[in-house]
């Protein structure tokens, strides 16, 4: 062989392993370790076209550590303890840190915080202004008994009667439960919905008023529990809801059986399983029922971001993890996290359409990937931020069932009943809200006689000793 060809084999060969800026050749990528939680709607996270997406912008290559301990506290503490070559956390859905988790692991210098501050957060999954609670009333058993909508609470008490004692569901068995629910969660909790009948009520279970006066002490508020006590001694108020898990209550509502009559959720979906279009189409809102003085009222929560990811301090690979999390906030990406992959699952609209919310429409989504199983996106895990254009420019597909579209339709019902910004929660105060949720229970079951007036004074006295 010619000495000067094989001298430029052999350099060759060896340029091949090196990476010189400079010489077109291309070293392997930099790996980085990401935990992200299990989720039975991803396929296949080796070809899941987001991940692919994040890896050709950021030239890196992303290793997905599936996390499938179920408590968000319990896997940080592991992960904490441990040495495992992790160097980012996801976070979405149900793999949620419990309130100042991270800002403990960050006093202790196991977070790095660019800029001195959790930077990467989640905002788009879920239109940002949602409802505290909806009712949720199934329309095919007011068509049975040829009853209508309610508007009232004593409209819808005796609509629960009927659900309760005339067979709605046709079945010949007294099966029905009129009113279903869970106290796993504020909107699952229809006491909760009804409560904002006589008074205005707050998400937070504290209770507290802008100017710091607790709710949960007024007369109003003590009427409005009478009035739950009474559904529930007449079974209106089905018992389950004292010992009814959140998935219980899904099971109940989607159950071939067809029998609840009623419930309540901030979303219309994450009680009725998107893939039941049937069962969804059975119930429909009903704006916040007037109270016995005429009044009624909506809660809007403040929803503030949700943090979507963490870089951990004993990262190597710090500049690395930035690049990705800076890349997943980009508007492109984040269009991609939340409605999948472009020009196949959404498209831009012309603006000549009208969106769920009878707007304008920005986007329009020709497969619907949200929490079904899909290799599109990581279902609502991680950071993003979706402008407020796209979230609520989304085309109706002109489906009735569609989840978006009837929560849509909700919420649209539910805004002028919102609080003009009097009662917006003055801050969640753990041990107060411990209280009022215990007495609450005892006076909607009869634990506690809410008509006596020496045991309401004791528990007023009580409250109001807590209050800072």
């Amino acid at each position: 062989m010619n000495r000067k060809i094989s001298k430029l084999l052999i350099f060759a060969f060896i340029m091949s392993l090196l990476h010189i800026p400079g010489c077109g050749l291309r070293s392997q990528p930099e790996i980085l370790y990401v935990a992200i939680p299990y989720s039975e709607n991803i396929q296949d996270i080796d070809t899941n076209y987001y991940i692919n997406y994040l890896e050709e912008k950021t030239g890196l290559e992303i290793v997905v550590a599936f996390v499938k301990i179920e408590d968000c506290d319990d896997y940080l503490d592991m992960l904490f303890n441990s040495e495992a070559e992790i160097d980012v956390v996801l976070f979405g859905k149900d793999f949620v840190p419990s309130d100042g988790v991270l800002d403990e692991y960050a006093s202790r210098g196991d977070i790095y915080l660019p800029d001195g501050e959790f930077r990467y957060v989640s905002e788009g999954w879920d239109t940002q202004d949602k409802i505290g609670t909806i009712l949720w009333i199934n329309k095919e058993w007011l068509i049975n008994l040829g009853m209508s909508v309610p508007k009232t609470c004593e409209e819808f008490e005796e609509i629960l009667e009927a659900f309760k004692n005339e067979d709605p569901n046709g079945n010949g068995i007294r099966d029905e439960i009129p009113l279903a629910g869970s106290l796993s969660r504020y909107d699952l909790d229809p006491v909760e919905f009804i409560l904002g009948s006589y008074a205005k009520n707050d998400p937070y279970h504290s209770r507290m008023s802008a100017d710091g006066h607790c709710i949960a002490t007024d007369p109003e508020y003590r009427d409005g529990l009478l009035f739950c006590n009474e559904l529930y001694e007449k079974g209106l108020i089905d018992d389950s809801i004292l010992t009814c898990s959140e998935s219980e209550l899904c099971e109940l509502v989607n159950s071939p059986e067809h029998i609840v009559g009623a419930f309540t959720a901030s979303s219309i979906g994450d009680v009725i399983y998107r893939g039941n279009p049937e069962i969804m189409a059975r119930y429909v809102h009903v704006p916040p029922l007037k109270g016995p003085d005429g009044k009624a009222f909506a809660v809007l929560p403040e929803n503030e971001p949700q943090i979507g990811a963490i870089i951990l301090s004993r990262s190597e690979k710090k500049e690395a993890a930035e690049l990705l999390l800076d890349t997943m906030m980009s508007e492109e990406a984040s269009l991609i996290a939340r409605f999948g992959e472009p020009g196949v699952d959404w498209d831009y609209s012309d603006g000549r359409d009208i969106s769920i919310y009878m707007t304008p429409s920005t986007i329009i989504t020709r497969n619907y990937i949200r929490d079904v199983v899909q290799n599109k996106n990581l279902n609502g895990v991680g950071p993003m931020r979706v402008p407020d254009k796209y979230l609520y420019g989304v085309t109706w597909n002109g489906l009735n069932s569609d989840s978006e579209y009837v929560d849509a339709r909700a919420k649209m019902a539910y805004a002028d009943y919102l609080p003009q910004n009097d009662v917006r929660a003055a801050g969640k105060d753990e041990k107060l809200s411990v209280y009022l949720d215990r007495y609450l229970a005892d006076f909607v079951t009869g634990r506690s006689d809410i008509s006596d007036d020496d045991v309401w004074n004791e528990y007023v006295s009580g409250a109001e000793g807590l209050i800072h």
